[in-house]
C-alpha cells in the first residue's frame, strides 16, 4: 500500500507570505497597542519597522502573483517592465 502524492511547491510559498504577512500585521497592531498603552516609543517604533516588513511582504506576493500570472486585469501590462518596478520600490523601503 504505496501512499504517494505530489505538493506543489509553489502554492505552498504563495500560502507561506499569506502566513507571515498576517503574522506580521497581528505582531504589528500588538506592538502599537502595547505602545500606546505603555507610553513605549520603542514599541510603537519598532511596529513601524514590522509595517515596512509588511509592505515588503505584501509587494513580494503581488510579485509572485504577478510572475504566476494569477492576477488577468495586468495581462496587458509589461510583466517584467512591473516586476522591476516592484523589486525598485522594495529597495526603497
Amino acid at each position: 500500500m504505496a501512499h504517494s502524492h505530489h505538493h506543489d511547491a509553489r502554492e505552498s510559498h504563495g500560502r507561506n507570505l499569506l502566513i507571515a504577512i498576517l503574522l506580521n500585521i497581528f505582531i504589528t497592531v500588538a506592538q502599537v497597542i502595547g505602545g500606546l498603552i505603555s507610553g513605549s516609543l520603542a514599541l510603537i517604533s519598532d511596529a513601524l519597522h514590522n509595517f515596512s516588513d509588511v509592505v515588503s511582504l505584501v509587494i513580494s506576493f503581488i510579485a509572485k502573483q504577478i510572475s504566476q500570472k494569477k492576477l488577468p486585469l495586468i495581462k496587458h501590462l509589461d510583466i517584467k517592465g512591473l516586476k522591476l518596478l516592484l523589486l525598485l520600490s522594495m529597495q526603497l523601503l
